[in-house]
Formats: C-alpha cells, structure tokens, sequence
C-alpha cells in the first residue's frame, strides 16, 4: 500500500523582531522627502568621544599643582565667570584666622595665571567636561539620539553651529542668573539639538498632513520618553540643575527652528506660484 506524500510550500513569515526593528526604524527617520541624501554623523560622534576621553582622565590618580589631578581638570575646563573678566582690587578672608589674601591672587590659584583673566575658551571648553559619570551619560546619551538625526538629514556644518551657538547663549544665560558660580556640563547645546528637532517635526506635522499621527509618536518616543525619567529623577534626589542655562540652550535651537519653518514657508509658496 503506497502513502501518499503531499509537500506544502513554507508561507514567508515576518518574525516579531523584523517588526520591531522595521518600527524603530521608521521612528528614527526625519526624511522630509523619499531617498533623501544623508551625511555622515562625523561632529557629533567626534564630539561625543572627546568628552568621554576628558571624563576618563578624572580618573587618574596623581596629584597636579597640590591637588588631585581630577580637581585641576575641572578648574581647567569648568565655566567660571571670575576666570574671564577683571576683578574689583578688593580682600578677601584667608582659611587662615587674623591674616588676609588679595582675591585676584586666589582667584589665580584658582582658574590658572594663563590668560587670566580673560579665559574665554571656557564658553566652551565647559560643554565637554563632565565631573561624575551620570551626567556625561546623561548627556552623551540624548546628545547622541538628536544629534547624529539632525546631522544626517543636515550635515556637520549645520549641526555644529547649532551646538557652539546654543553652548555660547547657555553660558550666558547662566552667567546672567549665577554669576559666581561655576557650571559644567553639555546640556545647553543638547536642549537647543532638542527643541530644534521638535521644531523640525512640527515642520513635518503641517506638511506631511497624512503622516501627522505618526510624527506626534516621533516626538512621545524620541523627545517625551527620554525625558521624562530624568526630570523625575532630577525633582527627586534634588540635583543642582542651571535651568538657565537649558532655557539659554533651547532658545537658540528654538529660534533657528523658527527660521527653517519660515524658509520653508517661503519654498512652499514659491513652488505655488510656480505651478500656479
């Protein structure tokens, strides 16, 4: 007696982590347009290396100038407005009872004699020091989400001025609200890569009208969710955060937000008129 054999052909299945990684995907890309030319992500992740190569340098145990070479790595790097203007020729109370010191030359021991005390490099070499490992990953973390996006669909150029300018308007703003006290740190230029995303999908929002539910995840998935966990943490265990300086930060990448809208309102219309 002779079986018969039937053969069924396999179906293609799609496997749930085909779905998932198709999915994320799609949340990471901001292609305005169908095959969009994109650059390499060199500014970002450059940057990203070098500050975690100064965060690792904290960690060498020596002593430099009299004190841990971690403490003269963050009085080298740190944004401290007294290291970059003149001080009024004033005295100040010595560690030491019944004697005084001059406050120029304490501030010196402080920020170094090299330029002092017109260290402007400090606008921006405090963006690339971080003192405790949370904060540089913190930092590097979103840095990275919304910078290697923006530069991609941008270019370094672009994403470069953006960061310096919104570093640059953070130590100011911070300089306004604290000026005595000394910040660290990249969050100014992340806010303003931040709200300048956020502008960039707002963007998208009025153009692609068919696409406007799945660009509002865009914003709840890479903006809200991040986020989210940190300010809680932050509320929390009560960090010092320079709130000045993030609003300095977000305002610039706000305001350039704002001029690529503007521009592409213009295109817009100039297209119509052409078609018209």
């Amino acid at each position: 007696m002779e079986e018969s054999i039937s053969i069924e052909e396999a179906k293609p299945t799609v496997t749930k982590r085909n779905n998932i990684c198709s999915w994320l995907q799609r949340i990471v890309n901001i292609d305005d347009v169908p095959n969009q030319i994109h650059y390499y992500a060199g500014f970002i992740i450059g940057t990203s290396a070098l500050q975690i190569f100064i965060h690792l340098l904290t960690y060498i145990n020596i002593f430099w100038n009299g004190r841990p070479f971690r403490f003269t790595l963050s009085y080298l790097f740190i944004f401290f407005v007294p290291c970059m203007r003149p001080t009024s020729d004033v005295s100040c109370g010595s560690l030491i009872r019944n004697t005084t010191c001059d406050y120029d030359d304490r501030l010196k021991h402080i920020c170094f004699s090299f330029i002092y005390p017109h260290q402007l490099w400090r606008f921006f070499s405090g963006a690339l020091f971080h003192m405790v490992w949370y904060h540089l990953l913190t930092n590097i973390t979103k840095q990275l989400l919304y910078g290697i996006l923006l530069e991609r669909k941008y270019g370094s150029v672009c994403v470069a001025i953006l960061y310096w300018l919104s570093n640059i308007s953070a130590s100011l703003s911070f300089m306004l609200k604290n000026g005595n006290r000394a910040g660290m740190g990249a969050s100014g230029s992340i806010y303003g890569l931040m709200i300048f995303f956020v502008m960039d999908r707002l963007v998208a929002l009025q153009e692609k009208t068919e696409r406007r539910l799945f660009i509002l995840l865009q914003i709840f998935f890479l903006v809200i969710l991040p986020n989210a966990p940190t300010m809680i943490i932050i509320s929390i265990l009560k960090f010092p955060v320079g709130h000045s300086a993030h609003f300095g930060g977000g305002l610039v990448g706000f305001l350039l937000g704002v001029g690529k809208t503007v521009k592409s309102t213009k295109n817009k219309n100039y297209h119509g008129l052409l078609l018209y």
